[in-house]
């Protein structure tokens, strides 16, 4: 792991601060993503950082810090265990991981070990030279290949542009022109990657809380591949078995290629020339290498740069078969041949690992190979704090051996596609695999979209292209946390499956988060539903109600999980403990068992990075989410025993129950009672301000008059009313976060309003740290009263009225006035939300108050600007709505704002 520091870029800054803001802008963003300019605030002597940050993160002032690049640099392994493109004696490798150079400017280059994650938004643009000797340029043809370069790649050969590929876990797959490379030392691969993503169009689209961390990159393996100039190009391999499990059939669709110009000026072009070139397909036994099936040679004619298809069946008695138990594996070669004489030369030869089993939906379960099983299984997600999403080998075999050893016999890969190594391993290692593509969370607005079902449908061919030969593959899925009860996702998801259902045979599902009203899990070979951290009891009611509503299909838990405090060992008397995470799936695995569905996955094998902080982490990295079974560095937890000794059928342990007592927000209490003896206090023992107070509020006209004619507010006062009603409003804010801290929908409502994820960083940390938390909400609050104040000058100009600086701002003070009457209600605003009932009534009490003090404040500004109080309302109300409809077509257009609170209503509805 390595840090790009962007410290001397602060060179550039001119010392006049006033100036900070254009000035260190374009040197800044062109090199870095807005990240957060503090860390997580744990005590009130740092509650000033928390204030800068939260003023200017959201205004566009960059952050200054350092991009953290996870390096792996490991070479692309070879040989049988190779997860693509076997090397064999017709075809080879020429690996490009190892050193590259890089640039975010295209003026300052570093080196950086490829494969590699860049925890960077942005483009960056890598450089690599490369040597060809004179017998493989001439003889030879060559296609790039990388498992995942996130997410839009254009790829250059010598300056040459030879292809752009979309979606960073598929694979580039690019055929090279014979005229981009050259003899010798002077070959260079130059690919620009972007992976900044859109909220309306890119697949995945934009990131919210729960979902991966965007790297940037070039994540995984690539390499050239050299072959000869008459080649196959892809082998299609479907291994069926039928019912009585006796015969198995090798359905091969190979598609081959040439770049033989048709004059015999090599020694290929010659052997072509003197014999009719055959292809033929050969089933081998993995273990012994003994060929057990082969097709007759069927002869070919290869046109130049054309696919040229030809497909091949082989049969076999009695294959031996794939299963968790017994992973047995063969693999089928395609051959391109040449008979001369008595003699057979390989032209060239493609190496496929491939199983026989029978995977099948039966009475409303799976069977495997005629047998009931039962799917107990995780969910793994493609990250690890040294590598990033650019996992090494040894990282990779590790944890499926853990997966493997914790007894689970299925994993899902959640998200997207997983490198190929992993489903190699899954092969080998035996673990059924449900794969599936990046579409997470998509509202149905977007879904709905032509553009998007495209990209859904061409990413589903690559990802089933690329996996399709694979026995540990038993499921494709098109999506996951859509809202099911929508007709615009039935539109979507029927037509994705469609589209997978035409390449493959395998069982096709999507994750649903709605358990009523759901309308499309019925169109699909699984039912498949994702649980939140429900009580047992309440998991077990969704289910049933779920199997209900799903008779005819075998119904699948894609997710269920329960987060927890990395270091907390408090007992599960603590809800966020080790010992509560592993008491819940103690009682859930057990509700699972008794409901009889037919598969379920822990969420998640171990914890993993997102993109967004998450507001239910009291504290340590908000965003590493801890939902594992391991830790974000593969540390067994309590629930990693508890979990293997239910998936092994053994007897559990007792957990500690511990000490545990919920602790109470005194903080609310403390700021709201000051505010409420400041004001009485000031209204029982100093005059002028109780008749201040009453004039204002009873008298509005006659008090704003006054203020315009004799200056009759004093200042002191005023500044005093300021703070009392920043409190005020600062408790009710905290409150309303205090109570909604860790509900998932709020959290993701949060997140899409804030865009910023340093500012929801210190909005979160405010918000488990209430008392400097009110404080930083108080004094943002506070720089209200300025702003509307500037806003009434610059207005002034327009009536051609002298307003005074001290004028504008007691009307905007003095006009929220009735907010102070909020503040016993502030107090205990959190209690009161705890009560489904009381949150309308108490968010349209604060309503009617903020709207009621913005019509004293228009008021007070028709007297101050001597106009008709009908103009001031109109104008005040246009120009508020104008205000608010700038805002709301900013987050629409970039944002996709409507789409997703829509998206979120759907999915609260339907959770009730």
């Amino acid at each position: 792991m390595i840090f790009v520091d962007f410290r001397p870029f602060l060179y550039y800054i001119p010392a006049n601060v006033s100036r900070v803001g254009k000035s260190i802008r374009p040197v800044l963003l062109a090199h870095y993503p807005r990240r957060e300019l503090i860390r997580k605030s744990q005590s009130f002597s740092r509650i000033l950082p928390l204030v800068f940050a939260f003023l200017c993160l959201n205004t566009g002032f960059p952050a200054l810090g350092q991009v953290t690049i996870y390096e792996n640099g490991q070479p692309t392994l070879i040989g049988s265990d190779a997860s693509m493109h076997i090397d064999n004696q017709s075809r080879r490798k020429i690996d490009l991981a190892g050193t590259w150079t890089y640039s975010m400017d295209n003026e300052t280059w570093k080196e950086v070990k490829v494969p590699g994650s860049f925890d960077y938004k942005g483009r960056i643009t890598f450089v690599r030279k490369f040597t060809l000797d004179k017998t493989t340029l001439t003889s030879s043809a060559f296609h790039l290949v990388g498992f995942g370069i996130n997410h839009d790649a254009e790829i250059y050969i010598n300056d040459l542009f030879v292809g752009r590929h979309v979606g960073g876990y598929t694979t580039v797959d690019i055929d090279l022109p014979e005229n981009a490379l050259q003899l010798g030392s002077e070959n260079a691969i130059k690919i620009i990657v972007n992976n900044n993503l859109s909220a309306w169009s890119t697949l995945p689209l934009r990131q919210q809380i729960w979902g991966w961390r965007d790297y940037g990159g070039i994540l995984r393996d690539i390499y050239l591949l050299v072959t000869p100039k008459l080649w196959i190009d892809r082998l299609g391999v479907d291994a069926n078995l039928s019912a009585d499990l006796t015969l198995g059939t090798v359905n091969v669709v190979g598609v081959l290629n040439s770049k033989l110009s048709g004059i015999p000026d090599d020694t290929l072009s010659a052997l072509i020339g003197s014999a009719q070139p055959s292809f033929v397909v050969e089933v081998v036994d993995r273990s012994t290498g003994a060929v057990v099936g082969q097709s007759p040679p069927q002869p070919v004619n290869v046109p130049p740069n054309r696919d040229y298809e030809m497909k091949v069946a082989v049969a076999m008695k009695s294959p031996r078969l794939w299963s968790p138990e017994s992973p047995d594996l063969y693999i089928v070669r395609g051959k391109l041949t040449v008979q001369q004489g008595k003699q057979v030369k390989v032209i060239d030869e493609f190496d496929c690992v491939t199983g026989f089993r029978r995977f099948e939906s039966d009475n409303n379960g799976f069977a495997l190979n005629g047998k009931s099983v039962i799917l107990r299984g995780v969910v793994w997600h493609e990250d690890a704090p040294r590598f990033g999403a650019s996992l090494s080998y040894e990282q990779m075999e590790k944890d499926i051996t853990l997966i493997k050893t914790l007894g689970a016999n299925a994993v899902r890969f959640a998200f997207h596609p997983p490198h190929p190594y992993v489903l190699n391993l899954c092969d080998r290692y035996g673990l059924l695999a449900f794969v599936e593509i990046p579409a997470r969370s998509v509202p149905g607005e977007i879904l709905d979209q032509e553009h998007f079902k495209l990209l859904a449908e061409a990413m589903m061919g690559e990802v089933i292209e690329r996996d399709q030969h694979r026995p540990s593959v038993v499921a494709w899925g098109v999506g996951d946390g859509f809202d099911s009860a929508d007709p615009r996702t039935c539109s979507f998801v029927e037509r994705i499956a469609a589209a997978a259902r035409k390449l493959d045979h395998r069982l096709v599902y999507f994750g649903s988060c709605v358990v009523s009203n759901d309308r499309c899990a019925g169109t699909m070979d699984i039912a498949a539903v994702r649980f939140s951290a429900e009580a047992p009891g309440s998991l077990k009611s969704s289910i049933l109600t779920w199997k209900e509503a799903h008779p005819e299909q075998p119904v699948v838990i894609l997710a269920y999980g329960k987060t927890v405090e990395p270091e907390n060992r408090n007992g599960w008397s603590d809800p966020m403990s080790q010992e509560a995470q592993a008491e819940y799936f103690k009682k859930a695995i057990s509700v699972i068992k008794e409901a009889g569905v037919a598969g379920s996955f822990i969420d998640a094998f171990a914890d993993w990075r997102g993109d967004r902080p998450l507001m239910a982490i009291s504290a340590g990295d908000r965003y590493v989410y801890p939902l594992g079974l391991l830790s974000y560095s593969r540390e067994k937890r309590a629930s990693f025993e508890m979990v293997k000794l239910l998936y092994n059928g053994e007897k559990t342990n007792a957990l500690p129950i511990g000490r545990y007592r919920a602790s109470f927000p005194v903080a609310h209490i403390i700021w709201g009672f000051g505010v409420i003896f400041v004001v009485a206090y000031l209204y029982h023992y100093n005059r002028r301000f109780n008749e201040t107070f009453k004039r204002a509020l009873l008298r509005s006209y006659n008090f704003y008059a006054d203020l315009r004619d004799v200056h009759t507010v004093s200042i002191p006062q005023t500044f005093v009313l300021a703070a009392t009603v920043s409190v005020t409003l600062g408790v009710i804010l905290s409150g309303i976060l205090y109570r909604f801290k860790t509900e998932t929908l709020a959290d993701y409502l949060l997140t899409t309003l804030v865009v910023s994820d340093g500012t929801k960083e210190s909005l979160i940390t405010a918000t488990w740290h209430p008392f400097p938390g009110i404080l930083l909400f108080s004094l943002v609050l506070l720089l209200w009263y300025p702003a509307v104040a500037l806003l009434i000058r610059l207005l002034a100009l327009l009536v051609k009225r002298r307003v005074y600086w001290y004028h504008a701002f007691a009307v905007a003070v003095w006009g929220s006035l009735p907010i102070v009457l909020l503040s016993p209600v502030a107090m205990a605003f959190f209690k009161l939300l705890e009560s489904t009932l009381n949150v309308l009534l108490a968010f349209a009490l604060v309503a009617v108050f903020l709207i009621w003090s913005l019509l004293r404040t228009l008021k007070g500004v028709s007297v101050i600007y001597d106009v008709s109080p009908l103009k001031a309302y109109a104008g005040g109300i246009l120009l508020v709505l104008v205000f608010l409809g700038g805002v709301f077509l900013y987050y629409e257009s970039t944002y996709a704002l409507s789409a997703y609170i829509e998206f979120f209503f759907h999915i609260g509805r339907s959770l009730g």
